[in-house]
């Protein structure tokens, strides 16, 4: 207990944010890492256009022959 104050005093908070921070932390390393955690890494290394619908080719025939009914 002496510690969480010497803490509190040394961070200029209260020893409740520090004890709050703490199970944060521990709860963080805890859970699973999402899809796109995993895939972080990856953002911006493709080049080329970020949205298909920007593509005249890709949406050249779309609907063509599809009557609604």
């Amino acid at each position: 207990m002496r510690r969480l104050e010497c803490e509190a005093r040394r961070a200029r908070t209260s020893k409740g944010e520090i004890v709050r921070d703490a199970i944060r932390q521990r709860l963080k390393k805890k859970s699973r890492p999402t899809a796109l955690d995993a895939l972080s890494g990856l953002h911006g290394i493709m080049e080329g256009t970020p949205d298909l619908s920007t593509n005249k080719k890709y949406l050249a025939n779309f609907g063509v022959g599809h009557r609604a009914q």
